[in-house]
Formats: structure tokens, C-alpha cells, sequence
């Protein structure tokens, strides 16, 4: 590349070669074999080899080729840029990753909490149906007249017999009870009993009366002949 360029830059020098005899000729050339690098020749020739007998002495000129170092430095801040760049696109992408990987994890079925009133209803429930294959309670409704036997402890367990008119129910799970009356006598009688009461033998619902109320106390203020039946 030097010899191509000395005869170039020897043709331009001018033609008073006295007033040039100390001038250095220089120029820059960028080497893209190697564009981070820069070096400096200095040639040295002698006039008189090309034919210039007349100048006197011996003449030079520097050939100076130089990198583009800022073109480098331009070069690696974009490439610098790039990078980034790139590392900024994968982190979001994993962070992408993550969060639907995240979103695609079943939470496992979070346990019920047990209440005490949960609890309580289920020991009510077990109780009634260990009550019923003992002995079967039929479904008691107010106004139904029954009859109920009960086996008293005091009485060296014999059964008494008891019938009436059922004017109330009190629905409190295994605690059920139901309230009987009748007159004995010329005279109310109210007797409650728990239904599902070991001591009760066997309930028997003699008759069904359709009555509207569900609670029958108003037979207190009537006639004893509405609380009376055969």
C-alpha cells in the first residue's frame, strides 16, 4: 500500500524544492484488517534515486497512517448497546417465564374450618340416627294426637301410658321435645317429653289434626271440650 502511495505524494511536490526541502508530507489511512490498532511509518528516500539530481541533500517525508479511533470508540458503544439490549430482552423473557409459571401452579384446596356449631350439629346428627335404630320416632306434628309410653325408674320400670293433644315442638336436634295436653279430671294437664328420651318405650301418633298455627296454646283460654278427644 506504501508503494502505491509514495509515487502519488512524490508527483505533488511543487516544483521549488527549496522551499520544500524540510517539509514532511503526512496523511491517514484507516486499516480495516485492524481497526482497534494504529501505527506510524516513517519513510526516508533519497531525492536523487527518482531523478532529482538538483535538490541538495537528502530530502524526507513522513507517511502517517492512523486508526479511526473514535469510529472504534463509536463501533463498541453500539455494540455495547446491543448487549444490553439483548441481556434486557432475556431478563424480561424470564421474568415472563416466571410469572406464568407461577400463574400455572394450583394453589392446593385450602382445608374447611370446622366450627364448633359444625361440630355439634354432627354429634346431634350421629346421636338421632343411633336413636332411631334403637327405636324408630315417627314424624310428630302440632295437632296430631299420640300416645306415649314411658318406663319410669322409680316405678320399678313399669310402663306408663300417657295420650294428649301435641300444642307445641321445640326442634333442638337430639334435645327435641314436644308438649302434650289434656284435661284429667276437669282440668289442663301439660306434660313435655323429649322424644328421643331412652326412657320413652314407644310413641304411637293415634290421629292427625290439620290445624294452622304451630303453636296451639290458645287452647288454654278455650273450653276443656277442645282439648278433649276419644
Amino acid at each position: 500500500m506504501v508503494s502505491n502511495v509514495l509515487p502519488q505524494a512524490l508527483y505533488m511536490i511543487p516544483r521549488n524544492a527549496a522551499q520544500c526541502s524540510q517539509k514532511k508530507l503526512s496523511f491517514s489511512a484507516m486499516v480495516s484488517g485492524r481497526p482497534s490498532s494504529s501505527f506510524s511509518s516513517r519513510v526516508s528516500l533519497n531525492w536523487s534515486g527518482f531523478g532529482f539530481g538538483k535538490l541538495k541533500g537528502n530530502q524526507s517525508f513522513v507517511v502517517r497512517a492512523e486508526g479511526d479511533a473514535d469510529g472504534v470508540e463509536a463501533e463498541n458503544v453500539e455494540n455495547e448497546e446491543e448487549i444490553g439490549e439483548t441481556v434486557a430482552e432475556v431478563e424480561a423473557a424470564e421474568g415472563e417465564a416466571e410469572v406464568v409459571a407461577v400463574e400455572t401452579v394450583e394453589k392446593p384446596p385450602r382445608k374447611p374450618i370446622i366450627k364448633l356449631g359444625d361440630i355439634m350439629q354432627i354429634l346431634n346428627t350421629r346421636a338421632i340416627e343411633e336413636s332411631d335404630k334403637v327405636r324408630p320416632t315417627p314424624d310428630i306434628r302440632t295437632g296430631d294426637i299420640v300416645e306415649i309410653k314411658l318406663e319410669v325408674p322409680e316405678n320399678r320400670r313399669r310402663l306408663s301410658v300417657y295420650k294428649g293433644i301435641v300444642i307445641s315442638k321445640q326442634n333442638a336436634g337430639i334435645h327435641t321435645t314436644i308438649r302434650i295436653r289434656r284435661i284429667i279430671a276437669g282440668v289442663g294437664v301439660e306434660i313435655v317429653f323429649p322424644i328421643y328420651s331412652p326412657n320413652i318405650k314407644e310413641i304411637r301418633v293415634v290421629s292427625h289434626r290439620k290445624v294452622r298455627r304451630a303453636r296451639l296454646y290458645y287452647l288454654r283460654d278455650k273450653l276443656p271440650r277442645l282439648s278433649t278427644f276419644k
